[in-house]
């Protein structure tokens, strides 16, 4: 069962110090594990890749791994595909917290959303059971501010038709902020989680474009 962590809203320029911060952190932890060998240079890869994602991403800082952030207690990653499990762990956090806050709002949408949190909450929790098996990393999902703000704006939305739009729109918005950031570490992924990352661009890409037809419609 997921536990949803509500988080307060710093300014953008404290978030952005923090990234920044975070990433310099990670960045050196992952230089100091030691030599130039092939797995050190793919978690160098993975870090660069995860700042990069960040540097683009929103306000929120939601495309770099969240190890090195304020009250985060992770160890830096070992290797690129332990950083993207753990980044699209807390990704998909967000989008279970948005569906459930949105329940007692929507009407039409809400078989749809229900569908979409048992999607998403299927794959965290296959990510989840990747890290602890391959990394004995027992993450605790986080749901990062810009999400935030997405559960916040659902959960103000007039009840109805309004909420069921609002809600495919911030669907829309989480799931392009996703791919943007899967496809920024993609190059620096290997084996089954390079597999599930191409799954996931190519499966969200098309709830994108219904999710657009639905939130087109009077």
């Amino acid at each position: 069962m997921n536990t949803h962590h509500k988080t307060s809203t710093p300014s953008p320029r404290v978030r952005m110090r923090a990234a920044l911060a975070g990433v310099l952190a990670l960045t050196a932890a992952l230089a100091a594990c030691g030599g130039n060998d092939a797995g050190t240079a793919d978690s160098m890869a993975g870090a660069s890749a995860a700042a990069a994602a960040a540097a683009t991403a929103d306000s929120g800082m939601a495309g770099m791994d969240h190890s090195q952030m304020a009250g985060m207690n992770r160890t830096a990653p070992k290797d690129s595909n332990q950083a993207f499990l753990r980044m699209m762990s807390d990704h998909h956090e967000g989008l279970v917290a948005m569906s459930d806050s949105a329940m007692s709002r929507i009407t039409g949408a809400k078989a749809g959303a229900q569908q979409m949190r048992t999607k998403q909450d299927g794959e965290q929790q296959r990510m989840m059971s990747m890290l602890s098996a391959q990394y004995s990393d027992s993450l605790m999902p986080m749901i990062m501010p810009s999400h935030q703000a997405m559960v916040d704006s659902v959960t103000r939305a007039p009840q109805g038709a309004e909420a069921d739009r609002v809600y495919y729109r911030q669907v829309i918005a989480h799931h392009r902020e996703g791919i943007q950031m899967t496809e920024k570490m993609l190059t620096y992924l290997t084996g089954d989680v390079r597999q599930m990352a191409e799954k996931m661009i190519a499966e969200q890409r098309r709830e994108i474009t219904d999710l657009e037809r639905k939130a087109a419609r009077p």
